[in-house]
């Protein structure tokens, strides 16, 4: 003979539950197992959208009388999936736009900051600043390329600021060899 299990199961729900089909708040029973739809009209609602394939809580879909018209249901997932699909689209490009521009004011400030140390002095204190300026222009020249940003050949900029670095560095190296001569001479 088997023997009974005797199992307790809490069926009562909880603060939130709601409709499984509409998910409107279900009233509290005291007694009985705990309704998983508000009524008779989303039972039955849910039963059709099981029999089709669909989930219970698929939403409503009203025709032309105000019914349920459950046939609409894919042509809507799939009008809301090209939606979906161009948003994401027009995000992506406004995303892209966005670095494009930043890459381009990046390269315009490195620019800037090279212009106005190559119009100093090149002193040695001022080379191993050029060269950094130099770097960060080449690279926000290659991130512009990278982005594909119009308005100038940024393989032709990275070139430029590359010799810009190596005129930099001979004067530079010119400048310590006099320095270093004229610290012997005065030994």
């Amino acid at each position: 003979m088997r023997e009974m299990r005797s199992v307790v199961h809490d069926e009562t729900p909880g603060a939130g539950a709601r409709c499984a089909a509409c998910r409107r708040a279900l009233r509290r029973r005291s007694t009985g197992r705990p309704p998983r739809f508000c009524g008779g009209a989303c039972r039955s609602s849910a039963h059709r959208r099981r029999q089709q394939g669909l989930s219970e809580s698929v939403p409503r879909w009203a025709s032309a009388r105000g019914r349920l018209s459950l046939r609409a249901a894919r042509t809507w997932r799939a009008r809301n999936a090209a939606l979906a699909r161009r948003l994401e689209c027009r995000r992506r490009a406004r995303a892209h736009l966005a670095a494009q521009r930043l890459a381009q004011r990046r390269w315009r400030a490195a620019s800037a900051a090279l212009t106005r140390l190559q119009r100093d002095a090149v002193t040695a204190v001022t080379w191993s600043a050029i060269n950094s300026a130099c770097r960060g222009v080449a690279e926000a020249a290659a991130e512009c390329r990278r982005l594909k940003v119009s308005g100038a050949d940024w393989t032709a900029e990275v070139w430029r600021v590359v010799d810009a670095s190596n005129v930099a560095e001979q004067q530079w190296r010119g400048v310590s060899r006099t320095a270093r001569g004229c610290a012997s001479a005065l030994s």
